[in-house]
């Protein structure tokens, strides 16, 4: 017997998954700056987007320093934790995702990820090993020579938009359609149903202290964005829906006492979900990052421009 409503959830699902990969394609004909991070010696600032360049400014006064050609869309760049290294995730470019050596400028390929790209991307905490999460449901583990070490799935082939390593333990936590954790071997560990609707996870965040961690979700017409907090084990802990747009990105800052997101504006939260502060924004933020001291906000956003926030989210250099 046919079991209608698990057909009609399938195929929202799906509507909703090819709608949201629609949008990123036609996001890489408009010039949007996706992500930024921010170095771990705090002197410079990192974006990317579908500009065709990896930009290096200077924290200092938002000055360009340097810059690496890459053709068409970087989807995140994460820095070693310790190095003066950059991992980049690509997509819809005949340039791989790659490690930067800022020192050298030495570019390694990272090989073995979908010709579709990826966007999700992390190091480990002691930078030992780089994760890569890409658009075809793969899981990919490399050294920081960029040696594939291991390559698994993601239970599903739908695309990872996000991948986070546990603080303090070599466990893995991808989101998608669902959170799903697994170890280093590539067993998966557990999965999670995020909320009753079909809706797509963009962003996650684990806390420094390994206790809990955050993820963000995209929301549709019906259904608002959800911004979730979630203890160690995925028991779910606290749930917000006051944003107007879709959870881009998200960072704690070294303290581990502020979460700041991007999505519609810039909203600083603390450890229990409450919003401290916000910041407007006339357009969607995408990329977001804490300087190393917690006392500054870089964002980066749709129409190109780049925000320098306090930590109160108060406006403090706007550059387009």
């Amino acid at each position: 017997m046919i079991n209608r409503n698990k057909i009609f959830t399938i195929l929202n699902f799906l509507i909703i998954f090819f709608c949201n990969q629609l949008f990123a394609q036609k996001a890489t004909t408009k010039e949007i700056l996706w992500t930024t991070d921010w170095s771990p010696n705090g002197k410079f600032i990192a974006i990317g987007g579908n500009i065709n360049t990896l930009k290096i400014y200077s924290e200092n006064n938002l000055k360009p320093h340097k810059s690496f050609h890459i053709k068409n869309t970087i989807t995140r760049i994460k820095w070693h934790p310790s190095k003066n290294i950059i991992a980049v995730t690509t997509q819809m470019s005949s340039d791989k995702s790659s490690i930067i050596n800022l020192d050298t400028n030495q570019k390694i390929e990272l090989n073995g990820i979908s010709p579709d790209g990826a966007r999700g991307i992390d190091w480990n905490n002691t930078g030992q090993y780089l994760a890569v999460a890409d658009n075809n449901g793969q899981i990919l583990i490399y050294n920081i020579k960029g040696e594939l070490i291991r390559k698994f799935n993601n239970e599903s082939t739908k695309s990872i938009t996000a991948i986070d390593w546990h603080p303090q333990k070599n466990i893995l936590t991808t989101v998608t359609d669902k959170i799903r954790f697994y170890d280093i071997e590539g067993n998966l560990l557990k999965s999670i149903k995020h909320r009753q609707e079909e809706v797509m996870i963009l962003s996650i965040a684990w806390h420094n202290s390994g206790a809990f961690f955050v993820t963000g979700d995209y929301g549709n017409e019906k259904d608002k964005s959800l911004l979730q907090y979630w203890d160690e084990n995925g028991i779910l802990l606290n749930s917000v829906d006051i944003s107007k747009g879709e959870y881009r990105n998200m960072t704690w800052n070294s303290k581990g006492n502020r979460l700041a997101t991007a999505s519609d504006s810039l909203r600083i939260w603390d450890i229990k979900g409450n919003l401290i502060s916000g910041g407007s924004s006339k357009d969607y933020l995408w990329g977001v990052s804490w300087d190393k001291r917690g006392e500054r906000i870089i964002t980066s956003s749709m129409e190109q421009k780049i925000i320098l926030w306090n930590n109160k989210a108060e406006r403090i250099l706007t550059i387009e």
